[in-house]
């Protein structure tokens, strides 16, 4: 989590203080996070990994072993919804989240009401890279492999769907998680099941519903990203 919330520090410097391109600054960051982790990780690749106790839904135990997998979870994916509350408690509730919207709206608008439209984007990267940092963690466990792997596996990048799907709200965000791990969940059960369907058409499954969820959100202008998202914030006199 930590590691988390320093890189998008990295971030925030570079397209904070430095003024760089959001989109550049991003994309290189990623890629050094691909090649630092490999490194780091490189004596852990193919050991055995003890994840978090799973915790079995109440009223499954008739169900075939086979698809018992599906409904047993471990504790940090039942945390997952009420930290989505959380989140849209911070951000509707509260001056902070009211300081954080205007910003991404426009952030002179914040400037003049008394904000500093820096310190709540730091702010924000930080809190958001905890987060990012934690479901990485998750995912690293949860697949036994690193985050490396996972994320040149294409997985890592239906998060930017999700976004989209949600429309940049934390509770419709839980909506979109479920369906898109599902889709991720059920692929696998068909593999494992035995299904006579080459694994690297089952591997397309996550992704055709991605692109589905695409074509029918991405062009809806209500409710879409904030009016400032990927622009530079160059100050005000």
């Amino acid at each position: 989590m930590i590691v988390g919330g320093l890189m998008n520090m990295i971030l925030g410097y570079l397209v904070i203080q430095r003024k760089a391109n959001q989109l550049a600054s991003g994309l290189a960051l990623m890629f050094f996070g691909f090649g630092l982790s490999a490194l780091i990780g490189k004596p852990y690749v193919g050991a055995k990994i003890n994840g978090l106790p799973r915790i079995a839904l109440p009223g499954i135990d008739s169900l075939p072993k086979l698809y018992t997998s599906l409904f047993s979870i471990d504790i940090l994916i039942y945390l997952s919804i009420p930290m989505a509350i959380f989140i849209w408690w911070l951000l509707f509730r509260t001056r902070w989240g009211l300081g954080l919207r205007v910003v991404g709206e426009n952030a002179d608008t914040a400037f003049a009401s008394g904000r500093d439209p820096r310190l709540i984007r730091y702010q924000a990267l930080f809190l958001g890279g905890l987060l990012a940092g934690l479901g990485a963690a998750h995912l690293s466990i949860a697949y036994t492999m690193n985050w490396t792997e996972y994320m040149t596996a294409g997985r890592g990048f239906i998060a930017v769907a999700l976004v989209i799907f949600s429309r940049w709200h934390p509770l419709r965000a839980i909506v979109g998680a479920l369906l898109f791990s599902g889709a991720v969940a059920f692929q696998l059960l068909l593999q494992s099941s035995g299904v006579q369907v080459s694994p690297f058409l089952l591997d397309t499954i996550p992704y055709i519903l991605t692109l589905l969820v695409l074509m029918a959100w991405g062009g809806n202008r209500k409710q879409s990203a904030p009016a400032s998202l990927g622009r530079v914030y160059h100050g005000s006199e």
